[in-house]
């Protein structure tokens, strides 16, 4: 399941143009994406988000809830 998910990140920051690192915790549904760089991966009025929302609803099939934790780069 890591490498799925590990697979839609990589291709959601390359998207999104992103240059930090991005580090995250699936569990229970819920996936924590940590990085220094929240507003680059939501996009401009949320299209980035919704669509990658969807992609990780039809991946994950006990997927529920997206949460970002915005950490300063040197932590993540």
């Amino acid at each position: 399941m890591d490498k799925r998910i590990q697979k839609i990140l990589k291709s959601w920051k390359n998207e999104s143009g992103a240059s930090r690192v991005i580090q995250f915790r699936y569990r229970n549904g819920i996936l924590k994406i940590f990085t220094s760089q929240p507003g680059w991966l939501i996009g401009k009025a949320g299209v980035l988000v919704d669509k990658y929302t969807e992609i990780l609803k039809r991946e994950l099939h006990d997927f529920k809830e997206l949460k970002f934790i915005e950490t300063s780069y040197y932590w993540v």
